[in-house]
């Protein structure tokens, strides 16, 4: 492991410590919560994580389920112009208390809510005690009144997609069969692995489960190898021209193609998602919120 990559376990090891004291000394209010978290998020970008982020999400609210998706991709935030909606308001304006977060809330398709993001969301730390408090305070209520709030986190290990990841309940790490992606998710694993983040968990695109076959065994095989783990596998997600095509149409996948070979694979993670609900929730009586409040408030 390069000296970065070190750092970057380091740091990330000191956002799990702040959350677990945060889980030992809960606020009163936070002593019950409905929602689970799940940071979405990939080695390297353009792997189709917003794409997964966006229709799981529809998929989750077809089951009944109520979602929230938040958009935390650091300077590329698209989920609203991925369902053809146009937002002018987002996180920013909640920073400056222009407007208050339902205000800047859309409502997407499967009646699934939607935060646009801004590009200081990514990085809480940076953001003026005023400001860190106001986005907070108001983020804390999605906890109460959701089954699911879906974060679509950047790509890589800089400190803004750690963040999300040492607060979530679980991290859906992206990938698709290319090597870069490949290595890039088994860094991402390594460091995840080193902080220990109790769940993560990988999702294969682009690729149905005998071409990702390969992959996967090398892939644990190196995991249990040199980090004696193994590693969790998802599902497989094969690839669909119409999901390309629905990017450019502003509709979401989903909508309309949900019996297509892509779209039961999308809808098969879901109900994974809801039959292991409690597995994937350890520190299910504490709230996500609390959680980045605490790693915010550690980097400031």
């Amino acid at each position: 492991m390069s000296h970065g990559r070190i750092d970057q376990a380091s740091e990330l090891r000191a956002l799990i410590h702040q959350s677990r004291h945060a889980d030992r000394d809960p606020a009163p209010q936070a002593s019950k919560v409905r929602g689970r978290t799940l940071a979405i998020t990939s080695g390297k970008g353009g792997v189709g994580k917003s794409l997964i982020a966006l229709n799981l999400s529809i998929a989750l609210a077809q089951a009944g389920e109520k979602v929230c998706l938040l958009d935390a991709d650091l300077g590329l935030g698209n989920l609203d112009l991925l369902c053809g909606l146009n937002g002018y308001w987002n996180v920013s304006h909640v920073l400056t208390r222009s407007r208050s977060l339902r205000e800047v809330m859309l409502q997407g398709p499967e009646g699934i809510s939607i935060i646009p993001g801004a590009s200081g969301l990514a990085e809480l730390a940076d953001l003026p005690p005023s400001g860190r408090e106001t986005l907070l305070e108001e983020l804390a209520r999605l906890d109460r009144e959701y089954d699911y709030l879906i974060v679509d986190c950047g790509s890589g290990i800089h400190r803004g997609v750690l963040q999300f990841a040492a607060s979530a309940d679980t991290v859906l790490l992206v990938s698709t069969l290319e090597a870069t992606s490949l290595a890039d998710t088994y860094a991402a694993l390594k460091i995840y692995h080193s902080a220990g983040i109790p769940d993560v968990r990988l999702v294969f695109n682009q690729a149905d489960t005998q071409q990702a076959q390969r992959a996967i065994l090398n892939i644990r095989k190196t995991a249990r190898q040199f980090l004696q783990t193994d590693v969790a596998v998802m599902g497989c997600i094969p690839s669909d021209p119409l999901l390309a095509a629905s990017v450019s149409r502003r509709t979401p996948f989903l909508t309309h193609f949900a019996d297509s070979s892509t779209g039961q694979a999308i809808r098969h993670l879901a109900r994974l998602l809801n039959e292991q609900r409690v597995e994937l929730s350890p520190r299910n009586n504490f709230p996500f919120i609390q959680r980045l409040q605490a790693d915010s408030l550690s980097a400031a």
